[in-house]
């Protein structure tokens, strides 16, 4: 079979090449296109339940939200464990779903689930899911910052506010967008600061003021009145404009005199409750975190936030700009980088080694072309089977392409030799001549690749995390192997037709190739004649290697070494928001001052 594929190719050479050149273009498609990240998602199937319940305490939280929740979700199908973290304020569940369970399909289910949970919550509790994304949908960071020298530079609260009603608005539109999480800075809202001696002293009970306060923002609807021929819409206007619509709100009336708001309490502009601050250098600022939807292409996404951010830029106050300091695209063109310079490294290797062994540079060429077709070949498949391009995928190929530029180098050596052999043969002989020469070797290269393909098996067998980080490694260099055998059997035998021209030199006559067999042979003899004493150095170097086996640390993720220190600090659980402020700066002023 593989020596009638061969045979049908270089008889059918022309359209091989041509073929092979749509192939060229197609691999440029794909890896323009490709889902390049830094790092596989090994994270499990999981999607996020968020409830908020103002004030509580996290034993309260636990007993009517968390636990209530955990239970009712736990019917869903698919569903492989549940887990939840209950705190002051809120409560966050972690649905697990099995691998093979659709991302979407399970929202769908957990929806579901959550629209019939208003009778076991408490009233005006509404749980809600969080963003449709992974654990590395975290893309892009940035900072609303005043410019330096700004001549009316804008508080926390104001940078807060432009971020959530701007900024956030104009990204959060962009496609690939899972969500654009504002952090940092104060909350703007109306604060009634009641007077419980001036609640006594006029008689009015506490939720008598909040129900007065709640009728009162809200504009009401009517019918129509008709003029005429017009008609006019009649609607009541009642939403709050200023404070002085608050402290104006009517809560009783005693003795024929309101009591007004202004009355009872003092109403202000100011901070929300947070539990939570961004630090920058050591200065408190305000910024946004991007998150990428599930299944997207993450350089994609970055490059779309970016156009957007030019836009969202023009709209801001003179005296604000809008500052990136996470950016994933360094971390993803570093990675893809690794491969370029590699795959470059390689094909240069290649031609020299070539070069000094034959002295025949077509025929470098011709080995070296078993790279980038192999390559591009196996990211055609990739993109076909879904495969995203990150570290393992790439670093398979990187792997393969030591084992591909051999399948080229076979090939082309016997073709070489056969050819050299025969120096003067007409335009038909040397076609047959290099048919049967890859006929030779043919079947030998095929299963050479079979048998490296098949010691992959038990990685495409692993489960879970394991799977999701070497599942692409495997599957890369699979497929760069097996475009490389079809560069090797088809692409190779039919460039040699054309590239192979001319007197040969025969590779006995290359002083290179002459000098390492005068240096081989005599060390090929003296091992034969003394093979019990020759067996002693590889048992010797096999025990050296068990005890360096033995000294090896284990990792289950791989060094990036993305030239980035994460430092997390850890404190005692009661720490207070303005204790753990101050810690933050002091650590990040500290931080800034090495260098």
């Amino acid at each position: 079979m593989i020596q009638r594929l061969i045979e049908l190719s270089i008889r059918n050479r022309a359209i091989v090449v041509i073929a092979f050149v749509f192939i060229a273009l197609l691999a440029i498609f794909s890896l323009k296109t490709a889902r390049i990240d830094a790092i596989p998602d090994i994270g499990e199937n999981q999607q996020i339940v968020f409830t908020e319940w103002a004030g509580r305490s996290p034993k309260d939280i636990e007993e009517q939200i968390t636990y209530p929740l955990s239970v009712m979700l736990q019917g869903i199908p698919g569903v492989k464990n549940i887990r939840a973290t209950s705190a002051f304020g809120f409560s966050i569940i972690y649905v697990i779903f099995k691998d093979d369970i659709d991302f979407y399909w399970s929202r769908s289910r957990i929806l579901e689930k959550l629209s019939t949970t208003s009778s076991e919550l408490p009233p005006g509790v509404t749980p809600k899911m969080g963003p449709d994304a992974t654990g590395l949908g975290q893309i892009f960071w940035y900072t609303l910052e005043n410019k330096k020298g700004a001549s009316a530079p804008k508080s926390l609260a104001e940078l807060r506010s432009i971020q959530d009603f701007y900024v956030r608005y104009l990204l959060q539109g962009v496609e690939g967008v899972s969500e654009v999480a504002s952090i940092g800075g104060f909350v703007k809202e109306y604060q009634i600061d009641v007077d419980p001696n001036k609640l006594f002293a006029y008689d009015v009970h506490f939720s008598t003021l909040i129900k007065s306060i709640q009728n009162s923002n809200i504009d009401v609807g009517a019918e129509v009145i008709e003029d005429g021929d017009r008609e006019y819409i009649v609607r009541g206007k009642g939403f709050f404009k200023s404070l002085t619509d608050i402290e104006n709100v009517v809560v009783a009336v005693k003795n024929n005199s309101p009591i007004r708001v202004k009355d009872l309490a003092s109403v202000n502009i100011g901070p929300s409750f947070r539990r939570g601050a961004l630090d920058k250098n050591g200065i408190e600022s305000v910024g946004g975190v991007i998150t990428m939807r599930f299944g997207e292409n993450p350089k994609q996404v970055i490059d779309n936030v970016k156009k957007r951010l030019k836009v969202v830029k023009q709209g801001l106050p003179k005296d604000v700009e809008l500052v990136p300091f996470y950016d994933r695209t360094e971390v993803i063109e570093r990675t893809i980088g690794t491969v370029y310079s590699a795959l470059g490294q390689e094909i240069i290797i290649t031609i020299i080694v070539i070069l000094l062994f034959l002295l025949h540079f077509k025929s470098s060429v011709l080995v070296s072309l078993t790279l980038p077709f192999g390559v591009g070949i196996s990211f055609i498949l990739m993109k076909l089977l879904g495969i995203d391009s990150n570290v393992m995928s790439l670093s398979g190929l990187v792997v393969a392409i030591g084992s591909m530029v051999d399948m080229g180098i076979i090939m082309t050596e016997n073709i070489y030799s056969s050819l050299a052999e025969k120096a003067e043969v007409t335009k038909k002989e040397r076609v047959q001549i290099v048919m049967n020469s890859a006929k030779e070797v043919g079947p030998a290269i095929f299963t050479a690749v079979a048998t490296t393909i098949i010691t992959f098996l038990p990685v495409f067998g692993l489960e879970g995390s394991e799977g999701k980080l070497f599942g692409p490694l495997a599957w890369a260099k699979t497929l760069a192997m097996f475009g490389s055998v079809i560069v090797a059997l088809i692409l190779v035998p039919c460039l040699a037709v054309y590239l192979l021209k001319g007197e040969l030199r025969p590779i006995e006559k290359n002083k290179v190739s002459s000098f390492i067999v005068d240096v081989y042979r005599p060390l090929l003899s003296w091992t034969l004649e003394n093979r019990k004493i020759f067996v002693i150095f590889p048992l010797f170097i096999l025990l050296i290697g068990l005890y360096a086996y033995s000294k090896l640390g284990k990792e289950f993720m791989p060094s990036l070494n993305e030239g980035e220190i994460l430092y997390m600090p850890v404190t005692t659980p009661d720490v207070s928001m303005t204790k753990a402020r101050e810690l933050l700066a002091y650590t990040d002023k500290k931080l800034k001052e090495h260098p």
